[in-house]
């Protein structure tokens, strides 16, 4: 009796791991990157646009440490548009094995908070990486990075709290998603977005909306865009040795 009871729990515990093996995010995102060279790498440029009403950001009064800004109520979420194009859109190709290397990142990628304000340096920061996270303000802060998964709701990377004049080396590893919301828990008002990229074929857009990913070995991808505040598109791409390939995307007041 003793010994069929110990069987049946067993397997019911073996089934809970292949379940948790199954479910877990970093089987489905996380991978190892190699850095290779690249012979005749090609690129995709194009344009992130926007059309429609530009969704109004939320409004947050500053209520805490109001000395250390002039914000009065401070505005989250925001969506940059000029002339129907799309900024701070991170463009990417998925599940990239191998190939050019590593950009570096300005400052580092550091984040600093000043003026009860997150300044991102980078809006990219390359998985795994350690990040100089500093506090130039004379007050707490509580910095509080988690990863945006979906319908799935979220992951909290890290949850440190921070001391005046307190520098801290934190690190981005991402496991089942590589959109990274950062808040304060000590200043409500206090929200930014980074993306945690798994491998170095990503871009950026400025004012102008424009992205260029270069050096791509001969293949097929997967050409994605995510905004925090509008989601993500995507699009597949057949790209030829050497081969320069143009797309555009555009967002929509309607989500489409």
């Amino acid at each position: 009796m003793f010994l069929a009871v110990a069987r049946k729990w067993a397997n019911k515990s073996l089934l809970r791991v292949l379940c948790l093996v199954v479910m877990t995010p970093s089987a489905s995102w996380a991978q190892e990157y190699q850095v290779k060279p690249v012979k005749e790498g090609g690129s995709i440029t194009g344009v992130v646009s926007f059309a429609g009403a530009i969704p109004k950001p939320r409004q947050m009064a500053v209520t805490k440490d109001t000395d250390l800004t002039k914000d009065k109520v401070r505005q989250i979420d925001v969506v940059v548009v000029k002339d129907g194009k799309l900024a701070e859109a991170v463009v990417y190709l998925k599940k990239v094995r191998a190939g050019k290397d590593w950009p570096e990142l300005k400052g580092g990628g550091m984040i600093d908070q000043k003026g009860v304000k997150f300044i991102v340096n980078s809006r990219v920061i390359h998985n795994g990486q350690k990040v100089l996270v500093k506090n130039s303000d004379p007050v707490l802060h509580n910095i509080h990075a988690y990863e945006l998964i979906g319908e799935r709701g979220r992951r909290t990377m890290f949850n440190k709290g921070q001391p005046k004049n307190i520098d801290l080396n934190l690190d981005f590893e991402v496991k089942g998603s590589p959109f990274v919301k950062i808040e304060c828990d000590a200043h409500n008002f206090m929200h930014d977005y980074v993306f945690v990229a798994n491998n170095p074929y990503y871009s950026v857009t400025a004012e102008d909306g424009k992205f260029n990913i270069t050096d791509i070995p001969a293949g097929n991808y997967i050409l994605m865009t995510w905004h925090p505040n509008l989601g993500t598109q995507k699009a597949k791409i057949k790209l030829g040795t050497g081969e320069n390939r143009k797309h555009n995307f555009t967002f929509t007041s309607d989500g489409e």
